[in-house]
């Protein structure tokens, strides 16, 4: 598979202190890589990093990004703006507060496609077309935030991200705050997309159960750097590293209920 985006000798920085620094990082289109780690691992700046929005935060980034044969470290304001939505875009943790709550989500979703060029009917048609896309009835578009469940204001954010025509979705912990069905449609829906749209995504995640069963690859960071990366099932079952193998036991002492026995 062709790579979509490479990531070489990035580094990002607050002041003098360097909070992420990455030799080497890619993904191939139609390819899912998990980002995994510890809370402060620097996975979530990394994906604002890639999106272009780190600069935002006052982080001086050097390195190179390239998505889809275009440099991004550098690049005008106005392109990366271009770029996000066109060929990237972000599926936030929580997707009740990147919606207008006085907006429906179809207003939202039409505004968006308008400022990217579409007439009104074109984005009618794209919005409407891409609703189906996740399993949603158009019916869904007429409707407030607060009026949609968790999981269905998700695939209301992965609609606009496909209706845009984004080759790249950028997962921050997607599932974390649904419940663990909702979690496993995401999931589910997201692996479609990926056999039927040919999209790729970098999914941030510390839960490595969730990152097990969806992923391709997965790349595990610490304290900013990578520390390992490999196929998802390798990775999991003969992990290289001591930090990942660290990351697996605590995930199994969670999972099997050993904190809440020895706080009893």
């Amino acid at each position: 598979m062709a790579v979509l985006l490479s990531v070489r000798d990035l580094t990002v920085s607050f002041g003098t202190r360097a909070v992420v620094d990455l030799a080497r990082l890619d993904l191939a289109e139609g390819e899912i890589l998990g980002l995994a780690g510890e809370s402060g691992a620097g996975k979530s700046l990394t994906g604002l990093t890639v999106l272009g929005l780190s600069e935002y935060a006052g982080a001086r980034v050097t390195g190179s990004v390239v998505l889809a044969g275009e440099e991004l470290v550098g690049a005008r304001r106005r392109r990366l703006q271009q770029l996000r939505g066109s060929t990237m875009a972000l599926i936030p943790q929580s997707p009740a507060g990147a919606f207008n709550p006085v907006l429906t989500v179809g207003t939202t979703m039409l505004r968006a496609l308008r400022l990217h060029g579409d007439s009104r009917g074109r984005a009618r048609q794209r919005a409407a077309e891409a609703m189906a896309k996740v399993r949603l009835e158009t019916a869904h578009l007429r409707r407030y935030p607060h009026q949609l469940s968790g999981g269905q204001l998700q695939r209301v954010a992965i609609a606009l991200a496909l209706a845009l025509g984004a080759r790249l979705l950028v997962a921050d912990e997607p599932t974390s705050a649904l419940d663990v069905t909702v979690q496993a449609e995401i999931c589910a829906l997201l692996g479609a997309l990926r056999d039927s749209e040919g999209v790729a995504v970098l999914f941030i995640s510390h839960d490595l159960a969730v990152l097990g069963a969806l992923c391709d690859r997965i790349a595990v960071m610490r304290a900013g750097r990578l520390v390992e990366q490999g196929p998802a099932p390798e990775l999991l079952t003969a992990p290289r590293a001591d930090y990942t193998r660290e990351l697996l036991a605590a995930a199994l002492r969670l999972g099997s209920g050993e904190e809440e026995a020895d706080g009893a």
